[in-house]
């Protein structure tokens, strides 16, 4: 990708994923790294992938929300081992400024939400990373705010009840938002879908 060029395209290069899985085993083996992962694998990938893999993933990093729960993909993960990290775990909120998402998909603003956050005296960004982190996924939000990054990590001296945790699973609607066959022929005049 050239951003300066009138036309920037992304110009995929073909390696087989054993390459790259092996390529990054060695820099296990070399002491640069300690654990390797992956992102945006789906079940199909990662039994491929631990198939051959000499060093197992330790980690899948996921878009993981109420919208987006990924039930499966979770369950597998957690059954073999393998870490989880979800990324917009609050959902729409970091697309809005990028116009991949509209205001009204926010889960912050969800009713559901809204109401277990006053049953249980917290925010409903704090209601939504502790369902995260109560399912047993990593949860990253972003934020430059310092008094976000506090709430944020005030997660864990309160726990969501199983039927408030079940409340928020039905929220699911299987809606992506960070979806590259979606968003890089725009930005980089390049179909490249990855979850089809």
């Amino acid at each position: 990708h050239d951003p300066e060029v009138d036309h920037p395209v992304m110009n995929p290069i073909d390696v087989p994923l054993g390459d790259t899985w092996q390529a990054m085993e060695d820099l296990v083996d070399q002491g640069l790294v300690k654990h390797i992962g992956v992102c945006n694998f789906g079940v199909s990938l990662l039994r491929d992938l631990r198939s051959r893999a000499r060093i197992q993933p330790a980690m899948l990093q996921i878009e993981l929300h109420p919208y987006l729960t990924q039930q499966k993909l979770v369950r597998y993960c957690h059954e073999v081992g393998m870490g989880v990290t979800a990324f917009s775990p609050l959902g729409a909120q970091s697309y809005f400024e990028l116009s991949m998402a509209d205001a009204s998909e926010s889960a912050i603003n969800q009713k559901a939400i809204v109401s277990i956050a006053e049953d249980v005296g917290r925010t409903p960004a704090q209601v939504l990373l502790r369902w995260g982190v109560q399912r047993g996924t990593a949860v990253i939000p972003k934020t430059s705010k310092r008094e976000r990054m506090i709430e944020n990590l005030s997660l864990f001296n309160f726990d969501l009840s199983e039927a408030q945790m079940a409340q928020i699973d039905s929220l699911n609607q299987s809606r992506r938002f960070n979806d590259p066959g979606d968003f890089c022929e725009a930005a980089f005049n390049t179909f490249f879908p990855i979850y089809e």
